[in-house]
């Protein structure tokens, strides 16, 4: 397995442990939707830091550009009055944002007969439905809230999770 792939893995596994952990303080009932959207937004922009870092020398911005999204998207949250409607604004912006760069990344290399490519854009749509779908259902109470929430990062960490483990089983 590449040093890359390597890295993809172990930060999309802490994400999908972020998930976990949002769920679980779904279910006691924690309900301080604006503190967990924003932890949950910066610790997503340090671990993409850290993913773009540890990886710079492969030449893939992704992490770089979605850290900038989500740290903006923190500090821009930070700064509001937090209601159900500034959360579901705040999560479809994020996710055009995110996906704008998850559709450049796919489209990169310009290669629509790879299986790669295929595989990268079915992902890319499956994010987009998977958000403008969480964003719909914040008109719940917090708790709900919160587990969508969490429900949401769960799918996005396994959706980010394909790409480096088909790699390496097509490397196979």
């Amino acid at each position: 397995m590449k040093y890359k792939q390597k890295i993809d893995i172990i930060i999309n596994s802490c994400l999908f442990l972020v998930g976990i952990l949002t769920i679980i303080l779904g279910i006691i009932k924690y309900s301080d939707i604006k503190t967990i959207f924003i932890s949950i937004m910066f610790l997503y922009s340090i671990l993409n830091l850290a993913q773009y870092l540890m990886t710079k020398s492969s030449k893939d911005i992704e992490g770089l550009l979605t850290f900038v999204v989500s740290l903006a998207t923190a500090i821009v949250d930070y700064n509001l009055v937090f209601n159900s409607k500034v959360l579901c604004i705040s999560i479809m912006v994020w996710v055009s944002l995110m996906s704008v760069i998850k559709f450049i990344k796919t489209d990169y290399y310009n290669d629509r007969k790879d299986k790669m490519w295929k595989l990268r854009i079915i992902t890319l749509i499956v994010f987009i439905i998977s958000g403008i779908l969480t964003s719909l259902c914040f008109n719940y109470s917090s708790n709900v809230q919160i587990l969508v929430l969490g429900y949401f990062f769960m799918i996005h960490s396994i959706l980010e999770l394909i790409d480096p483990i088909t790699k390496y089983l097509i490397s196979k």
